[in-house]
């Protein structure tokens, strides 16, 4: 399935974060407003799957910015939600490559390239087991997204 970058892709404001939230943002893609406020201020990259958009927003927080990395439907309604970061550590979103059809390659903090997989039916996911460190899902048992670190 092909996948590309949208240009058209935007935010709105949906509630500013305080001590104890972070902010929420409604994602706009080809002039279609998103229903529910996704985690996240700054728009990093949108990417068109089939029907589906990976979305990656961080926080704009000096000193302890997270990646929220939410894949929405073709109506802009969220499936998966996963989170990199970790208390006291920030990141920089860089070097995105859409590799192939199914994963995208990107660094975001640490010394290793991560990699996301958009899995083609849901996945038992066990909290707190399943994934690298710095590395958490949106409540649930079962997930699309898989995040991986590569060294």
């Amino acid at each position: 399935m092909r996948q590309h970058i949208r240009e058209d892709a935007s935010l709105v404001m949906a509630k500013e974060g305080n001590d104890y939230e972070l902010a929420t943002s409604f994602a706009i893609i080809a002039g279609r407003t998103s229903e529910e406020p996704l985690e996240g201020t700054v728009l990093e990259a949108c990417i068109q799957h089939g029907n589906r958009y990976l979305l990656f927003l961080t926080d704009d927080i000096p000193f302890e910015d997270s990646l929220h990395i939410h894949l929405l439907d073709e109506d802009l309604n969220r499936i998966d939600t996963v989170t990199l970061g970790a208390p006291y550590t920030t990141g920089h979103f860089r070097n995105l490559k859409c590799e192939d059809s199914s994963w995208i390659t990107f660094e975001f903090f640490g010394d290793c390239e991560w990699e996301i997989v958009m899995l083609p039916k849901k996945r038992l996911r066990l909290p707190f087991v399943s994934g690298p460190k710095g590395v958490s899902w949106k409540k649930g048992w079962f997930h699309v997204l898989e995040l991986r670190a590569k060294k």
